[in-house]
């Protein structure tokens, strides 16, 4: 390789060097502006929409209402930014945050908050900064391999916060445990477009009645198919929790989940984290020999 190679490569390098430093905080601050600018008041759902489009599959809308801290105008609307909750009932209590210089544009339910957002950056950037130091590594002393595992390691523990505070199975242990049974029926079908050819699935749109005596209607999203769900007005049994009906889910899914979850699923995450550190060290290890 000549040496403008050399320089183009090393010009990439602290390219790399300078997105990591300072593109993740920017982008993280900008999707974080709602949780950190932004005013919350409580505001209540007027309805949940089920929009019908093509295949027999539709969009749940819900429509939000709520009043402006400033002006004291009330606010109408569906959610325009942020995760938009796929469930509910008319009359729930909702938290709705807005920038006061635009309240028509809002964030509704729970979203990912500030600390989320740090320990996600904080995962971005130490991976991108081990990577970026094997591909520099050329001559690896005790504090390089230091650092480099350190990195590895805050990696891993953020990575694992994550995980356990979005985890599915800590869920679905929930709904096995502390869950009641009532009767609902599939109303529609939710698609999620998986990018590709006959690469998106949908899940079932449930109407039910909870044990408090709402009328809820969402998608159970650990319930999931290659077709759309039949709509046929037949009762079908739907686990949710007493004290937050939005935690909710067919009655066949929790018991199916709850029979494969468990010591082999923390044993095949245990493996994995392990090869990946063994990776690491070889990787480095062989650049070290170079």
């Amino acid at each position: 390789m000549g040496r403008d190679g050399h320089e183009v490569l090393l010009g990439c390098w602290w390219a790399g060097l300078v997105l990591l430093v300072v593109g993740v905080p920017a982008i993280t601050l900008g999707l974080t502006r709602f949780a950190r600018r932004g005013t919350e008041v409580q505001g209540t759902v007027s309805e949940v929409l089920l929009l019908p489009r093509r295949g027999g599959a539709g969009a749940l809308v819900p429509v939000v209402r709520f009043t402006d801290a400033a002006s004291e105008r009330e606010v109408i609307g569906s959610p325009s930014c942020g995760r938009v909750p796929l469930a509910g009932w008319p009359g729930q209590p909702i938290t709705v945050r807005y920038l006061p210089s635009a309240p028509e544009r809002f964030q509704a339910g729970p979203q990912t908050s500030v600390f989320d957002a740090a320990l996600s950056s904080l995962l971005v950037m130490t991976l991108g900064s081990v990577a970026l130091v094997l591909t520099r590594w050329t001559d690896p002393d005790a504090i390089a391999t230091s650092a480099v595992l350190g990195a590895s390691g805050v990696a891993l523990g953020a990575a694992t916060v994550l995980t356990r505070r979005a985890s599915r199975s800590e869920r679905c242990t929930a709904l096995r445990d502390k869950g009641v049974v009532s009767y609902g029926r599939i109303v529609g079908s939710l698609v999620v477009d998986g990018g590709g050819d006959n690469a998106h699935h949908y899940h079932p749109v449930l109407a039910f009645t909870s044990a408090a005596g709402e009328e809820v209607l969402g998608a159970d999203l650990q319930t999931m198919s290659s077709q759309s769900y039949p709509v046929d007005g037949a009762p079908v049994p739907v686990r949710h929790l007493p004290e937050n009906p939005l935690l909710f889910a067919l009655d066949a899914t929790v018991r199916r989940r709850s029979a494969t979850t468990g010591p082999a699923a923390r044993m095949f995450g245990l493996v994995t984290v392990l090869a990946c550190c063994g990776v690491l060290i070889m990787v480095g290890a062989n650049l070290g020999h170079r």
